[in-house]
């Protein structure tokens, strides 16, 4: 009785809430977000939305610590976490069959596409451009792509995207180095682009939505 009567308000306090967020689209103009939406069993509309607007960002160093864009970037894909899975099957493993348990998760690097911009200063050694540039004619303290690429400095980068509600969620920020940066075949034919990877040295999954 008590799952039945569960149940019965769950869907009453859904069925409110649609009513609620309706007539809130209907006259009110900020997106607005539903603490519930149990789709169980239900018919609904999908929801999804694609990369525009999207941007990563790298920490500059300063405090309180600013982010600025990386120019022209055309793909961002975020690192994989795989578990290291291990064996434990022994002799009399039930069902002949392997038993195996789950150990910690890794951190795959982060990927980024986009047009090449020497001219620019997330894609110059000197900076420039809200990127900080080096203290002292190198590269060792630059905020740049390649600078960092070249100290393998530790920084702070957050990846910024735009849902289907409007709303911005940001990824980080995370810390991480420039793993490796790349610029892309020169012909004719077709665009200069980049491409890099910035691996993330702790976990970053907590600032997922």
């Amino acid at each position: 009785m008590r799952d039945r009567i569960t149940g019965f308000l769950m869907a009453l306090l859904t069925a409110i809430a649609v009513e609620c967020k309706a007539r809130w689209d209907r006259w009110v103009h900020v997106p607005l977000l539903l603490a519930f939406a149990d789709v169980t069993d239900t018919f609904y509309a999908g929801e999804a939305f694609i990369g525009y607007s999207g941007q990563l960002k790298v920490g500059q160093g300063d405090s309180p610590q600013t982010f600025v864009a990386v120019a022209d970037v055309t793909m961002i894909e975020p690192g994989n976490t795989p578990a290291t899975i291990i064996n434990k099957t022994h002799l009399r493993s039930p069902g002949r069959t392997h038993e195996k348990i789950s150990t910690i998760r890794d951190l795959g690097p982060f990927k980024l596409a986009g047009n090449y911009r020497p001219g620019h200063g997330s894609h110059a050694l000197a900076g420039g451009d809200g990127f900080a540039a080096p203290s002292y004619g190198g590269a060792s303290d630059g905020k740049s792509l390649p600078a960092l690429h070249r100290s393998q400095a530790v920084n702070d980068f957050q990846i910024e995207l735009t849902d289907a509600d409007s709303v911005v969620h940001i990824l980080g920020p995370f810390a991480g180095v420039v793993s490796d940066y790349k610029i892309g075949q020169i012909t004719l034919e077709n665009k200069v682009e980049f491409t890099a990877d910035i691996q993330p040295l702790s976990d970053w999954t907590a600032s997922l939505p």
